[in-house]
């Protein structure tokens, strides 16, 4: 008997360390690589739905009342939440739809025909006098328009991982080094997007109704993020931070201390290894198994120069920093934070700082902090995943703010407030439940739509 009870006890906690883990957002048995999947992500998601609407739909004073989680180990996200998938998925649904309104569609509609040049105003790009001018104000006439770069594969479903992206790394899938050759096959393939199928995508989803939808938010992430490589093409406005961005900081409409806080958290400066092990954004094995992996196919698998080449070449250097897993200890080191291995999003700096310019050049006003949070939900919608290659919401967050002209501060108080009211909303719907009728309206949920 007692030899039964330990073998159910030992089972259990290798299934809870192994698929429940609650710093983790995967599973080892995810029917894919193992730790790579969306699995665990896309299942707890209409939990998260559901306990917003329960919550919405109750009085103040029953919000207040029951607001809290019962557990009192709440070591995730700003330490409100009891596990790092119950901090994703209420961030994520609290966000998505907090940005879900009529104002946020006129935004994103305005922001799309601001990107495609179709609105550049001669007046406005006489005052601004930007160093570089595209051949063609109308950037859907420029080649990059519809050509893939290297985030095309950026929101689309990756099958082999069970998530989206390039690649995952975990520790049943410890070596990602393909090379540079692979990734641009992979990324320029028929799996590819290009910036003329995003505006497609979002126009159309736009179109369907009068809110930005779980759906539109999604698309309009995915073309921020690839559109981008287009917009600041040398053919077009330039390079994204030696001319984009340097054209903004000499008019005062974005500030290079606050965009160099973003770098340095970036791996591997030296300013981010002195965090310690435990705090750093920097992966501690990432660079390990990358050297390993490279010494193994050129010294036993002898593989030509060639590879060995393709595989060091500095356009996929930074895949070495994908972790293997994704989180690490806050700041004050009583608790714990989602993080990429890759730093705050300068990504999300570039494309946020290519939109206020192409805002600029139509004659229309930089981004305000409302509307610069509707980006950062969109951005979240593409990047909140279990792939290798992402963002966190804060990481996003910081990346936004800076490039729209505001500061790190600025985005931090913004993420504290989220993370705070996205739990009061989580536990307080769960919480809330036994007091409201067994029928709810329809849930409509905020996942990707190819989740």
């Amino acid at each position: 008997m007692k030899g039964i009870l330990g073998a159910g006890a030992m089972a259990y906690t290798y299934d809870t360390i192994a698929n429940h883990f609650f710093l983790s957002t995967t599973a080892l048995h995810d029917g894919k690589y193992g730790f790579t999947s969306d699995e665990r992500l896309d299942k707890a998601r209409p939990e998260a739905e559901e306990n917003y609407q329960i919550y919405q739909s109750r009085t103040p004073v029953e919000q207040q009342a029951h607001n809290k989680s019962v557990n009192p180990f709440r070591l995730c996200g700003e330490n409100h939440f009891v596990t790092m998938t119950d901090y994703r998925v209420a961030t994520r649904v609290y966000l998505s739809r907090l940005v879900d309104s009529k104002a946020a569609h006129a935004l994103m509609s305005n922001n799309v025909q601001c990107l495609k040049g179709t609105h550049v105003k001669k007046e406005a790009v006489e005052q601004f006098n930007p160093t570089k001018l595209p051949k063609n104000f109308d950037l859907t006439q420029s080649a990059a328009y519809d050509r893939k770069n290297k985030y095309s594969l950026i929101g689309v479903r990756n099958e082999e991982t069970g998530s989206f992206g390039y690649t995952s790394r975990s520790a049943t899938h410890p070596f990602v080094a393909e090379g540079w050759d692979h990734f641009f096959e992979a990324t320029r393939g028929e799996n590819g997007v290009t910036p003329k199928q995003c505006v497609e995508t979002l126009e159309a989803l736009l179109e369907r109704g009068d809110t930005l939808s779980a759906e539109a938010q999604f698309a309009a992430g995915q073309l921020l993020l690839i559109y981008r490589q287009a917009y600041a093409d040398d053919e077009n406005w330039g390079n994204a931070e030696s001319v984009v961005l340097a054209d903004l900081y000499r008019h005062g409409l974005a500030s290079k201390a606050e965009a160099d806080k973003i770098e340095l958290t970036r791996p591997p400066y030296q300013e981010d290894l002195d965090m310690g092990w435990a705090r750093r954004n920097t992966s501690l094995l990432g660079p390990m198994l990358q050297h390993t992996d490279i010494w193994w196919q050129e010294h036993i698998l002898r593989k030509d120069p060639e590879t060995i080449k393709s595989i060091n070449n500095l356009h996929v250097a930074d895949l070495q920093y994908t972790p293997l897993s994704h989180f690490k200890l806050n700041e004050q080191g009583n608790g714990f934070e989602d993080c990429s291995g890759l730093g705050d999003s300068f990504t999300s700096l570039n494309a946020t700082s290519c939109l206020n310019h192409a805002r600029l050049m139509s004659g229309r006003e930089r981004l305000s902090r409302d509307e610069v949070i509707v980006l950062i939900a969109c951005l979240n919608a593409v990047y909140d995943n279990a792939g290798g290659i992402r963002h966190t919401l804060q990481e996003i967050a910081r990346g936004c703010f800076v490039g729209a002209g505001y500061t790190v501060a600025e985005a931090d108080d913004f993420y504290r407030r989220l993370c705070k009211n996205a739990a009061e909303m989580f536990y307080g719907g769960r919480n809330l439940k036994p007091l409201v009728r067994p029928e709810l309206p329809e849930v409509i949920s905020a996942a990707s739509p190819a989740a």
